[in-house]
């Protein structure tokens, strides 16, 4: 958040100082709304908002409150966006490694649309490659030419002052990765002052899908929606021989959205579970383990309604794995025995973490959930929970957290491995089985997974009964029906050309249904679906009836109070009116509101209009984005109109700051609704809004066509039916009240358990770190003593060296005195030997002399040699 606030390029909402300031888009000619990714301003959940006098950035708790801003804003703009043909460019891209780049340096990515930059990857330190796999996704951006990833070379964050070293760009052309199907390829790194070596560049391998998605009116869309909702079981068995995992995969994700729409998901799923379930038979063990269109369905749905679940229950944990550095490797091939003990209480107490968190955030996972009824098989729901929520849910998202939008950063090897250890424990224990002979090594688990199954026990019979979970919030996010309903089609279109006539032939009217959809498609501008009435007539014309199928969802839906239906012409400011619906006589009205949201925990009764907002600052924890606030809509000029819809801004709206609340409610544009004659109206639920958008493409109000009650009885059976309906609405809300009480003491009575079971962790964990202190001091103590006894013998070996090295030196001395002697004595006689030869050399030259002189020597001369090596003369007679 300091970050936010002190940055110059956009303005912090995190601030309340912020808070009185407005944006007004009711002059604009274009205004850019689009979300932030969180590596551009280090901050999740954003969104900016471009108009002509600059922009802002807006910051929201959840990716869901964020996309229901965002579409609020756009349909503030665009009010007509449901009824009107309109073009989506979506953009996938994978960054995954790089190549031939210098070792020993961190490398990372920036993604530039059209030379805008949207995301950047994590810094990466080259090994063998550089490998981020990081995802990217992309939607309602503006038609693009040219997508960019800039290569730059990250410099040590200890010199703040120095940039990154900038390394070179690859360009891919739109058209390129244009179509269906994805494009992975190496490109080469262009780089700007180009080396003349032999050696290759550098190349980054990109994976990347552009699609331009042509989205028609929702009217055109009726009867296909319709026939999806009612014969989807049949489609699936029909279609699933012959799709592909990935087209399994996306048609799987096209119907989930749709029919969360219209809310029949949980039929779909079930219905999908249930013949899941019988074509298994006896093998419940291959029960989704097999890439079946029910499988795919499973894990698309617990994607879109599960990704708080998942940051609440597991976001902070695997972060604090990510930055952690505790090793949890427990194969002995791989790690040393010394290390062992500490490794595996390592991945014990992760384990704990991981499966105390997610015992804990059960109540997250919503009441759509199909595995809430056991189909009177009262073991069922607990192997369909361990089968779809762990096998294809949690346990993925624990091993891949980039994948499920935990973290953007792939981890490194220690870490995924951790990941995938614990992974491992937790299916376990889902499985309610043991390590056996193949994993040895884990085998040290099997008594925490023991110890565990009580409480796995427990937390599959909460979460798979409906009465404990009917009160937790569903999905609050936003789809955009519109596009999935056109992605589907393109889906079908190419599916059913590959089916046999035979087949097709028992699909129904779905062949000519496509046909007539692909028809309006290829044709520009086409605002009419060949064969059917103009379902934008105006008020009062004559309309084609109710199909039996949608009468069918409206019956089964107790929506049958809904029976006068009327569609105003599209909104301008001088009609100031939008599609709306009302009742009958005497019934309360209810807004139509768009069929894109999809709110299960909407309020029965409509609330009224809310009071002006407090003054700034608002409280601590309330939740950004703070510049952002309903708009000022105008009311209808009709007293008979229910409400008017949040979808128009008349002119001179504005956009201020949303009052306070300590609830933490979520955002939203909310209409102000006003009633001459009775109580305040009731709020349609996702299904009730669905149905109305159809129900409004082709009928019109009975009254015009002479079918209601004479205008004298009309006002006394409304007052009448009105104070009935408000018994009975007293009465209801009073037996919600006693649920309420009954279910809030359940609660309570969980929460204690709960607070127990953390209790017992902490002491446990208290004792663990005592015991483990006591062994350490119990180590450094037996440490210290071997220390002590090394060093008193390393003492006395070094006495009794110095002492052999004392006498050894008295011997030497000893040795070397002798030596000295006897050097002298040799000395001596050298020189004693010296004078010899010179006395002798003397002696021979005086007899040669005397020899030559004939004189024979009477008186001999006789050398000694004294005791000091000297000579001496001695004469003889």
């Amino acid at each position: 958040m300091p970050r936010l606030k002190e940055s110059r390029s956009h303005e912090s909402l995190l601030s309340p100082s912020s808070a009185v300031e407005a944006l007004d888009l009711s002059m604009e000619e274009e205004v850019v709304i689009k979300p932030v990714h969180s590596s551009i301003l280090g901050q999740d959940y954003c969104f900016e908002v471009t108009t002509s006098s600059g922009s802002k950035c807006f910051s929201c708790r959840s990716a869901a409150e964020r996309d229901k801003w965002m579409e609020n804003l756009r349909r503030a703009v665009h009010p007509n966006k449901d009824n009107s043909r309109r073009v989506e460019h979506i953009l996938k891209l994978w960054v995954i490694e790089a190549k031939d780049l210098p070792a020993k340096k961190k490398y990372l990515c920036e993604l530039c649309l059209d030379d805008v930059l949207y995301a950047r990857t994590t810094g990466k330190l080259k090994t063998d490659n550089v490998f981020w796999g990081e995802h990217f996704e992309f939607h309602n951006l503006p038609p693009l030419r040219t997508v960019t990833v800039h290569l730059y070379r990250e410099t040590d964050k200890k010199k703040k002052k120095e940039r990154n070293s900038y390394l070179g760009l690859v360009s891919l052309p739109a058209a390129s990765v244009a179509g269906r199907q994805f494009v992975e390829k190496w490109y080469p790194v262009v780089t700007p002052n180009p080396k003349g070596g032999k050696g290759p560049g550098p190349m980054i391998r990109i994976k990347a899908r552009y699609q331009t998605i042509t989205i028609l009116p929702m009217e055109m869309y009726k009867e296909f929606a319709e026939h999806i909702t009612n014969h989807y079981l049949g489609l699936c068995a029909a279609l699933e021989p012959i799709l592909s995992a990935k087209t399994k995969e996306e048609m799987a994700s096209a119907l989930v959205h749709i029919l969360q729409s219209t809310g029949k998901v949980k039929d779909f799923l079930t219905d999908l579970m249930m013949s899941e379930v019988d074509r298994c038979g006896d093998n419940e063990h291959l029960i989704f383990r097999e890439n079946t269109l029910a499988t795919k369905a499973i894990e698309e749905y617990l994607k879109l309604v599960g990704q708080k679940y998942l940051q609440d229950a597991l976001g902070e944990f695997i972060k604090a794995l990510y930055e952690s550095d505790e090793n949890c490797e427990v194969d002995p091939s791989k790690c040393s025995a010394a290390d062992l003990p500490e490794h595996q209480g390592n991945l014990k107490m992760c384990c704990e973490l991981a499966f105390c968190k997610i015992i804990n955030s059960y109540w997250s996972v919503g009441p759509e959930a199909p595995f809430c009824s056991g189909q009177g098989r009262p073991q069922l729901p607990e192997r369909l929970i361990s089968a779809s929520l762990f096998l294809r849910f949690l346990c993925p998202a624990i091993m891949s957290p980039s994948l499920f939008n935990l973290l953007q950063e792939y981890p490194d090897d220690r870490t995924a491995r951790t990941l995938t250890l614990i992974a491992k424990v937790t299916q376990n224990l889902a499985n309610f089985a043991k390590f056996g002979s193949k994993e040895e090594y884990m085998s040290f688990m099997n008594q925490f997974l023991e110890h565990e199954w009580t409480n796995m026990q427990r937390f599959l019979l909460e979460i798979s009964n409906p009465e404990t979970i009917s009160n937790t919030a569903g999905f609050e996010g936003y789809i955009d029906l519109g596009r999935e309903l056109s992605s589907l089609h393109s889906l079908l279109w190419e599916a059913v050309s590959q089916l046999e006539q035979s087949i097709v032939s028992k699909l129904g009217p779905l062949p000519r249904i496509l046909r007539d959809v692909h028809t309006a498609l290829s044709t520009p501008g086409s605002g009419q679906l060949p064969g059917t009435n103009d379902l934008a007539s105006t008020p009062g014309s004559g309309s084609s009836s109710i199909s039996a199928g949608l009468q069918k969802m409206v019956i089964e839906n107790d929506l049958s109070g809904l029976i006068d239906f009327t569609r105003l012409p599209s909104p301008t400011p001088e009609n100031k009116d939008l599609f709306f619906v009302t009742r009958s006589s005497g019934v309360q009205p209810s807004p139509a509101r768009s069929s894109s949201y999809s709110e299960a925990n909407e309020p029965d009764l409509q609330m009224p209009p809310p009071p002006p907002p407090p003054p700034p600052p608002a409280p601590r924890g309330r939740t950004p984005p703070t510049l952002l606030s309903t708009l000022q809509y105008p009311r209808p000029s009709s007293g008979t109109l229910a409400s008017a819809s949040p979808d128009w801004a008349g002119p001179g709206a504005r956009l201020r700051q949303p009052s306070s609340s300590s609830k933490g409610d979520s955002p939203e544009l909310k209409p102000r609704a006003v009633h001459k004659q009775g109580p305040s109206p009731v709020s349609p639920n996702a299904l009730d809004r669905t149905a109305a958008w159809l129900l409004t493409m082709n009928a019109q109000l009975l009254e015009d066509e002479g079918l209601g009650p004479d205008p004298p009885h009309r006002d006394r059976l409304r007052s009448k039916e009105e104070l009935s309906q408000a018994e009975k609405d007293l009465a209801v809300l009073q037996d919600k009240l006693r649920i309420s009480t009954k279910k809030l003491e359940e609660y309570e009575t969980l929460f204690k358990c709960q607070e127990e079971t953390t209790q017992k962790l902490v002491l446990e964990y208290q004792a663990r770190l005592e015991e483990g202190e006591e062994r350490l001091r119990r180590q450094q103590e037996d440490k210290d003593i071997q220390m002590k006894g090394i060093i008193s013998r390393l003492m006395s070996v070094e006495e009794e060296l110095k002492k052999d090295h004392a006498e050894m030196q008295a011997a030497v001395d000893s040795k070397q005195k002798i030596i000295d002697a006897q050097e002298k004595r040799i000395a001596s006689l050298d020189a004693a030997n010296a004078r010899l030869m010179s006395a002798l050399t003397q002696l021979k030259e005086r007899y040669s002399m005397q020899a030559r002189n004939g004189v024979s020597p009477t008186n001999p001369t006789k050398l000694q040699i004294t005791e000091n090596g000297e000579f001496r003369n001695s004469s003889h007679c």
